[in-house]
């Protein structure tokens, strides 16, 4: 990966593009602060908020977002992308845009640094019914039945499940104490294979914590109001915002 490298994500891009103005332009900012730097970006999942490619056409309401993503790759800035919940199902029309395309996690070595990429969902242990869930709408099988469904149905089923921002947990400490334990914890087995850093998202929020020279960062959102981002430029990461 071309150094430095940016990793953000949860921005859930939605098929209402009335309510994508001010993300878009969020982007838009974190695109002219990065555009002259030959640089890779790593958008960690839940990029959009719905996303479904029907014979690998491109959804047309995500235009906007595709013109960007396309004048970031003509400026020479490698796009990788780890799959999350909400979009999981991208095509080849994404993937066009991509230098690389991760649907489970990876790792990842730079300057001698082994970095554990993962959008986060399922890795909690009362999270043991979402990853039966998550085996079965990532299979190929379901896909396929889902790709028969119309458009326009799908449209209206992605409007249901369309993701809206819970912020109880950050409001119940106790509750956020015990997510941050079990990422710890899940920190903790990576790093004792020769982990040197783990990257998340999906938890909207920012959270870190090192040990013994160890780390994990669960970025926070991109939202119409704040784009959160991480930095890493070869050597250690700085968290930054627009």
């Amino acid at each position: 990966m071309q150094l430095p490298i940016y990793f953000f994500g949860d921005n859930h891009f939605s098929i209402n593009s009335l309510s994508n103005k001010e993300k878009i332009k969020k982007f838009e900012d974190f695109y002219h602060l990065i555009k002259n730097e030959k640089c890779s970006i790593v958008i960690m999942g839940d990029f959009f908020d719905y996303y479904f490619e029907y014979n690998n056409s491109k959804p047309d309401y995500f235009n906007e977002v595709f013109d960007l993503l396309k004048r970031i790759k003509e400026s020479k800035i490698d796009i990788y992308f780890v799959a999350g919940n909400h979009d999981y199902w991208i095509g080849d029309y994404f993937k066009s845009f991509t230098k690389k395309t991760f649907l489970n996690d990876t790792e990842i070595q730079i300057n001698n640094k082994s970095i554990y990429l993962t959008h986060g969902d399922g890795i909690l242990s009362w999270d043991k019914s979402y990853r039966v869930l998550k085996k079965i709408i990532r299979s190929s099988i379901f896909i396929i039945i889902y790709s028969l469904i119309p458009k326009k149905y799908g449209n209206k089923i992605a409007e249901k499940i369309s993701y809206k921002r819970k912020d109880s947990h950050k409001r119940d400490i106790k509750k956020l104490n015990k997510i941050h334990d079990e990422l710890i914890n899940f920190s903790k087995e990576k790093w004792s294979t020769g982990t040197d850093c783990v990257i998340m998202g999906h938890y909207h929020h920012d959270f870190s914590f090192t040990e013994n020279g160890k780390e994990l960062y669960i970025l926070d959102d991109c939202s119409e109001n704040s784009f959160n981002y991480l930095k890493f430029d070869g050597s250690g990461f700085i968290k930054e915002k627009i």
